[in-house]
């Protein structure tokens, strides 16, 4: 049998590419990556003929090293086009430099929007990544895209560990994110009150009017990257009578001494999406394979 589908993976996301391939029958082409002596990157793609008229994926994420993932990225994307890519599909799960969606003191620049317009514009077809800090950035480009949840799937495999648990939101940004996980279980959910110093970062959380005296709790995000917001988040919670907390989020960046801090907060466990190139050996944390649903959206676009 011809294969149609081409993915190409990124360093950052190679084993991740190969299983999602499976899944869609698609070939993997090899990628040749070198760093010249100035620090500037070099990719190859090998036997890129084999992309001529064939529909390409470019599957990589953006953490850890995201301006290195970033360019190599880009020059992935710019190899397939001039490989004769017939259409360019980039699955990038964990797009860096999203948290800063807007401008939030004078004189900085959007550079969710930076990231976006440069896909788009090196040549793009359509994207497809999980749980984006902010979906509206995606939508004021006027572009194909996906913005995948996948709360229910992380969640699916922890839910024998809580009794009718109740979902909440670190803060109400994140509200979204607990009303699709709630809406998919028939659960209860809510946000906690965060303020986070302009300059200093420093945040505060306090809790709302809920009643979660003697109940479970599920606190869902999008990215956990000091562990800070979670564990200020789990130990209000626990003082105000949670019996446990487990925590679901679609990005575990998990910096220096993320973990040991959330489990120092009371957390039972951390359950993550697989859309980082890296997986820390830990029983605390359980890793879900995503790229099920990823498939099911790629073959629908591709189709």
């Amino acid at each position: 049998m011809v294969l149609l589908l081409i993915i190409i993976p990124g360093r950052n996301y190679i084993d991740e590419s190969i299983e999602l391939a499976k899944k869609i029958g698609a070939e993997v082409l090899n990628v040749k990556y070198k760093v010249f002596p100035d620090g500037e990157k070099y990719v190859r793609i090998e036997n890129s003929e084999k992309i001529m008229g064939k529909p390409v994926i470019i599957s990589n994420t953006m953490y850890p090293s995201q301006n290195d993932s970033f360019i190599e990225t880009l020059m992935l994307i710019n190899a397939s086009i001039k490989a004769n890519a017939s259409r360019i599909v980039a699955y990038i799960p964990y797009l860096a430099y999203s948290r800063q969606d807007k401008v939030f003191l004078t004189g900085e620049p959007v550079s969710a929007e930076i990231v976006l317009k440069t896909l788009y514009y090196t040549g793009i077809d359509c994207l497809i990544t999980i749980d984006i800090h902010s979906e509206q950035v995606l939508k004021e480009l006027n572009k194909c895209f996906y913005n995948i949840q996948v709360f229910d799937i992380l969640f699916n495999n922890v839910k024998h560990l809580v009794n009718d648990p109740i979902v909440i939101a670190p803060d109400k940004g994140a509200l979204n994110r607990a009303k699709y996980l709630a809406d998919k279980f028939s659960l209860q959910y809510d946000y906690l009150v965060k303020e986070r110093d302009r300059v200093t970062g420093e945040i505060t959380i306090q809790t709302r009017e809920i009643d979660i005296r003697n109940r479970d709790i599920v606190i869902v995000d999008d990215i956990i990257s000091t562990g800070g917001t979670i564990a200020e988040a789990s130990r209000k919670l626990i003082e105000k009578g949670a019996r446990r907390v487990i925590v679901c989020a679609s990005h575990g960046l998990l910096i220096g001494s993320a973990i040991d801090n959330i489990k120092k907060a009371g957390v039972l466990k951390i359950v993550l999406a697989n859309t980082l190139g890296i997986r820390f050996q830990d029983p605390f944390i359980e890793y879900v394979d995503v790229s099920e649903r990823i498939a099911k959206i790629l073959l629908e676009v591709l189709k």
